[in-house]
């Protein structure tokens, strides 16, 4: 608890820290709409076509280890994981209660399931990496780009590092035979080692092969999500550009330093779309309203949901 309010009041600041330096205005988000029939499509990508390739993609990868589940359980899963993981700080949250929801059902798959959910943010990260190096000649002509070279760079060294260290067998057999007297970090280590193995052992070619399209599908219907709120505040930017400088906002708000990434994003979305003039009361807008559509919205589905299974849970209780 101290370190979520810890996290609330470091994204407070930049918030004050962004209204006072750029002089905005909260009531101009809204009034900066002119485009509600945009905004009304994007509101419904998330929780159609988003979720469809995010629920696919981790179907392909749970099968490569064995594990069966349905698309429906899987849509379940995710809302539900939304829903719960706003409390965790990073645009990341849900990904720890996908693992512990995925692991509960398969507990003989102790490892194997929660596995899958790394490797699947392994090979994202990899995909944005690829689509802004991808879309970066296609960005107007200017001097101001070294911050973004950069910024790509060091994440793709940094995702490909990662990828390495967990694939690496003899990093495992470093701590693999490592016993530990305190039972909660035995529990905790013996859990990291299984895990670890897991993404070893894990086939990849033959995973990206048959989950690429769904990959590249989700991380695509994203960045529409994203041209779309653009263009519902009036700026029709080139599509390709957004491939550009979205997927590394992505990426960086996913660093644990606010919760749900509030702040952090905001202040992305100002400095890399001021690389094309956008003004900054807009870069704020889109942000925030992209943010409600892409995480809010199918949060409050999962809280539904959830709720809804608690409903039903109790009354079984009060049957019996």
């Amino acid at each position: 608890m101290p370190l979520t309010f810890l996290k609330l009041l470091i994204a407070f600041f930049i918030c004050a820290f962004l209204i006072h330096i750029f002089d905005l205005k909260l009531t101009s988000l809204i009034s900066d709409i002119t485009g509600w029939r945009y905004l009304a499509l994007a509101a419904v990508i998330p929780i159609t076509f988003s979720s469809f390739f995010s629920v696919n993609r981790w179907q392909v990868f749970l099968r490569f280890n064995s594990i069966d589940e349905t698309l429906a359980s899987l849509w379940k899963i995710n809302l539900v994981s939304q829903f719960q993981g706003l409390i965790l700080p990073s645009s990341q949250g849900a990904d720890a209660f996908r693992m512990f929801h995925i692991e509960r059902r398969h507990p003989k798959k102790q490892g194997a399931a929660g596995s899958t959910v790394i490797i699947e943010r392994m090979i994202g990260l990899l995909v944005l990496c690829t689509f802004t190096l991808f879309a970066f000649p296609f960005l107007p002509a200017s001097n101001n780009y070294a911050p973004l070279l950069m910024t790509v760079s060091a994440v793709s060294c940094i995702a490909v590092a990662t990828q390495i260290i967990l694939t690496s067998k003899k990093i495992h057999t470093l701590y693999n035979s490592r016993i530990i007297k305190n039972p909660l970090l035995s529990l905790v280590l013996a859990y990291i080692q299984k895990l670890h193995a897991r993404t070893i052992d894990f086939p990849y070619r033959r995973a990206i092969t048959s989950s690429l399209l769904f990959i590249c599908c989700y991380q695509i219907s994203l960045i529409l999500v994203v041209d779309l709120v653009f263009r519902a505040y009036g700026y029709d930017i080139p599509f390709i550009q957004h491939f550009a400088l979205y997927p590394i906002i992505a990426i960086l708000t996913m660093i644990p330093i606010t919760v749900g990434g509030l702040g952090v994003r905001e202040g992305f979305f100002v400095y890399f779309y001021g690389l094309l003039d956008v003004p900054a009361d807009i870069a704020v807008g889109v942000s925030l309203t992209n943010y409600i559509l892409m995480v809010l919205i199918p949060a409050a589905c999962g809280g539904v949901i959830h709720l809804w299974d608690i409903i039903q849970e109790d009354n079984l209780k009060n049957i019996n």
